[in-house]
């Protein structure tokens, strides 16, 4: 608010004269020089008295420049329960313990593979041999989607589902967390087909746990074809149509090999070849459970890397930018400390077997021996004692 009287020297003078009169500047209060001219005010609760107020004070001529506006139509008042889309609290995503912290949580064993590959199967068997809590989230996203058949959001889930499409990550490990929160006393729990890529792996160890065992179904591209059309005849599931199993599969051609790796990097993960009898795979996931999930006293020996040559060839859909030849074979031999023996042990196997042995050491000594960017960068890492990435080892394998 601001005052501009009509002669502003006038003006001073008398607040220059009113202040003598009080004796003096500190007799000033906020409110002395403020025009004690009253005006009615008019009443809170409108009526006639605010539409006499606003004639008084408002001219009549209509090119007044300001002018009372018409009234608004009253803001919509929004709330969870008048939208079907939020209806369900579920969706309030929110952060809390799966399982109580205090107390031992049950084994989680994860198993994945392509579709068709037999994921359902085994984890049934799985869950009846050690009594453990068998969760399908297949299954999960399924059954919510029939009994929300009018929810908006549950519909387009649904439709994504239906063309092969994997279903929105936060929304189905909002499912598991769930499902998971209503059996926090089993021992064991088995959790079948998820994650499907390594953003969902990821998810599901920040909100929930990391997965005691990781078990990889290796199938091969024919197989899958195959028992898909077979369930697709036997159960008419809506994600089993024709587009829908292509799409499925393209899916899980480009995210099998990350997640694996992901999962192997962490040592987790088995893998098993699902080509075979399910009777005869399900013996050796059984090994391999009671391996790793119930140790004997005495360690036993055993392979500890991935074969990464099933994986090629389950996920062997469509071309792809990468060139492999008709077989390929990857020995692994478990790590050990330097001089025990993996040099002799790896050429009298090359040997035996008629392949070629391929020595990281020797590998890297020859790229020393160049003048190359790459032979530097080796060299300074090797001088600070650091270990060289896996990258400048491919790059060199390539090479050679």
């Amino acid at each position: 608010v601001c005052y501009k009287p009509e002669d502003p020297v006038e003006y001073l003078e008398s607040c220059l004269q009113k202040v003598k009169e009080l004796g003096g500047s500190e007799k000033v209060k906020w409110d002395t020089f403020v025009s004690q001219e009253k005006r009615t005010l008019p009443p809170l609760n409108g009526g006639q008295s605010r539409r006499s107020f606003f004639r008084n004070v408002m001219p009549d001529n209509p090119n007044f420049p300001y002018r009372r506006y018409d009234r608004l139509p009253p803001i919509h008042q929004f709330s969870i329960e008048s939208d079907t889309d939020l209806s369900e609290t579920a969706e309030l995503i929110e952060e809390y313990d799966v399982f109580d912290p205090t107390r031992p949580r049950p084994k989680i064993i994860l198993v994945i593979g392509g579709p068709g590959s037999g994921k359902g199967t085994q984890s049934l068997k799985i869950a009846d041999r050690y009594g453990f809590e068998y969760v399908s989230v297949g299954e999960l996203l399924r059954k919510k989607i029939h009994n929300t058949s009018s929810n908006r959001k549950w519909s387009l889930i649904a439709k994504i589902i239906t063309t092969g499409e994997l279903a929105p990550q936060e929304t189905t490990i909002t499912e598991i967390k769930q499902r998971l929160m209503q059996i926090p006393d089993e021992e064991g729990i088995v959790i079948d087909g998820f994650p499907r890529d390594v953003a969902q792996a990821i998810s599901f160890e920040d909100q929930i746990c990391t997965p005691d065992l990781v078990v990889f179904l290796a199938c091969s591209n024919q197989r899958l074809k195959e028992r898909l059309v077979k369930r697709a005849e036997q159960q008419g599931r809506p994600d089993d149509n024709l587009k829908a199993t292509q799409r499925r599969l393209i899916n899980f051609k480009q995210n099998a090999i990350p997640l694996v790796k992901y999962f192997q990097e962490k040592g987790l993960i088995m893998t098993f070849d699902a080509d075979r009898d399910e009777e005869e795979v399900f013996n050796d996931i059984s090994m391999t459970v009671d391996n790793k999930l119930f140790p004997p006293k005495e360690p036993i020996a055993g392979p500890s890397e991935l074969d990464l040559s099933l994986i090629m060839d389950s996920v062997d859909i469509v071309d792809t930018d990468y060139d492999f030849e008709d077989q390929v074979i990857i020995a692994s031999i478990q790590y050990r400390g330097p001089a025990c023996g993996k040099g002799p042990q790896c050429e009298k196997v090359a040997q035996k077997y008629g392949l070629t042995h391929l020595s990281t050491g020797d590998l890297l000594r020859r790229e020393l021996s160049s003048l190359s960017e790459r032979s530097k960068l080796i060299r300074d890492l090797m001088e600070s004692g650091e270990l060289v990435p896996g990258v400048i080892l491919e790059l060199c394998l390539k090479t050679h």
